[in-house]
């Protein structure tokens, strides 16, 4: 009877709130640190295949150099009602974005619904090549390659052998391009997808992806021709005839696309001799990281200004339980400064500190009030705290991106001549962080400070020829015309930066 009550006093004690349910686990690898809710093999299953994908983009595309920058951080959540919630949609799955420290995604450990479903894998394999192409070879490319290379390699598969199969058809495309025909070739390559209903959305990204699968695994004229069009995109060729690319035009070339769906599609695989990865660590997430990993992730992805309070609120709630916690009080720090307490913000920030001299987390909270206080006094001793409270942040991090930004931003603020130290702090928060677009659209400005208007011109490339129509997207198309201009009053023979070119 005893051990009834134990049972029940249990369940009672795991039922009430602030008791974490689970226990929070993490596998490390090269590139990423993948976060899931209890150790099984799940999670290193599912952190050996990112590692392959990684490996197998590096592989096809000759990067050999080392990723600079952190490992994206991935989440697995229990269930696709977290997800959802958390990205604010009843349609989403995964979700891939940056914030100002790091790459992360999050994602369901649920199964996706059927053979023509989307799994949340797949989204995130998606989303990551877009990550690989924007740290590693990002261009003007048009619309339909970037989603159809992200596509291309959105269905991978890991067989029992160790190997990786890729050019899989992505099944949840086959009702719209098999039902609803391919997408027009001439929209296709003339437009955006933006504005476009849930039918032709499906065809165009099936006939984006059906195209690139014809460019990479088909053996024909057509691939010189598709290679070339693709340069000179990428190389902002003036006044371009996309027709005259293509023999007999993009009738033709359509033409030949539509007989090569009908043809069974070969994939490509990489044998597991041919693979090399990194070994994965698993270990327990430390207590007060874990019991706030999904609030932080809350705070960190875009929250509404009306969700804050609460927010905040149970951060504290949670920081209260480990007093001792400088991850606790550094995140605190952070959510109090978003929530607009600045002097909680620093209180919080300074008790992080004292626990943990190297919290370059608390130490970038605590610049981010200083500088605050000393644009407002402009008072040389406030200035000092805050370049000292960045200084130590970047000594505590040297590979975080958040306080080399803030070194520039100080600099901005004080006015007159930006030091070249400035200038290399930004430019190494932007090499380690390219994917997040406030680091490129701000190092685009400080070349053309320099007068370097072709360079900065050609940074806001991914930007303004983005697939998805947005406000940065229109901002980046208007900069990138004054850039131009300028650079075109530019003495000839001064250096002119090159947009790499695709490759097949």
């Amino acid at each position: 009877m005893m051990r009834f009550w134990m049972k029940v006093l249990a369940a009672l004690m795991l039922a009430l709130p602030g008791v974490a349910h689970a226990t929070w686990w993490q596998a490390k690898t090269d590139h990423f640190t993948v976060y899931s809710e209890g150790k099984d093999k799940t999670l290193q299953d599912f952190a050996e295949r990112l590692e392959k994908f990684d490996f197998l983009l590096r592989r096809l595309y000759g990067v050999t150099d080392p990723q600079r920058g952190s490992p994206v951080k991935v989440y697995l959540l229990s269930s696709d009602r977290k997800v959802q919630e958390l990205a604010d949609s009843p349609n989403f799955r995964g979700y891939y974005t940056t914030s100002n420290r790091n790459a992360y995604a999050f994602l369901s450990r649920e199964t996706k619904n059927g053979r023509f479903g989307v799994g949340a894998e797949e989204i995130l394999f998606h989303e990551y090549t877009h990550h690989f192409m924007l740290h590693h070879f990002p261009a003007a490319y048009p619309a339909w390659f970037v989603e159809g290379f992200a596509e291309f390699f959105s269905v991978v598969k890991f067989p029992k052998d160790g190997s990786i199969e890729f050019g899989h058809i992505p099944m949840a495309r086959v009702p719209g391009l098999v039902l609803g025909q391919p997408y027009p070739l001439k929209q296709l390559l003339a437009r955006d997808p933006q504005g476009l209903n849930l039918r032709d959305g499906d065809r165009y990204y099936g006939t984006a992806w059906l195209l690139t699968h014809y460019y990479f695994q088909h053996q024909s004229d057509r691939k010189a021709e598709i290679n070339r069009y693709l340069t000179d995109i990428a190389k902002g060729a003036p006044d371009m005839d996309v027709a005259d690319y293509f023999e007999g035009g993009l009738e033709g070339l359509e033409k030949d696309l539509k007989a090569y769906m009908r043809q069974r599609h070969f994939i490509s695989v990489l044998t597991p001799k041919e693979l090399t990865t990194g070994a994965i660590t698993l270990s327990p997430v430390d207590p007060a990281q874990a019991a706030l990993i999904e609030e932080e992730l809350r705070l960190t992805h875009r929250p509404k200004t009306e969700n804050l309070p609460a927010i905040t609120a149970a951060i504290r709630s949670v920081a209260a339980q480990y007093p001792d916690s400088a991850y606790a009080l550094a995140l605190l720090a952070e959510a109090e400064w978003k929530s607009e307490d600045k002097g909680a913000a620093l209180a919080a920030a300074d008790r992080a500190i004292a626990i943990d001299p190297q919290s370059s987390r608390a130490y970038a909270v605590r610049a981010e009030v200083l500088l605050e206080r000393a644009n407002d006094s402009d008072e040389a001793e406030d200035w000092r705290a805050a370049l000292t409270s960045i200084v130590r942040a970047n000594r505590a991090d040297t590979e975080d991106p958040v306080p080399l930004a803030l070194f520039y931003r100080y600099h901005a603020m004080r006015g007159g001549k930006m030091p070249d130290l400035g200038y290399d702090g930004l430019y190494k928060a932007f090499s380690l962080l390219p994917q997040n677009p406030s680091y490129r659209f701000n190092f685009a400005q400080a070349m053309a400070f320099r007068g370097d208007y072709a360079a900065a011109s050609t940074l806001l490339d991914p930007i303004a020829y983005s697939p998805h129509g947005s406000g940065m997207r229109d901002h980046a198309i208007r900069l990138k015309a004054q850039f131009d201009a300028q650079a075109a009053k530019m003495p000839k023979g001064a250096a002119k930066a090159q947009s790499p070119a695709p490759t097949s």
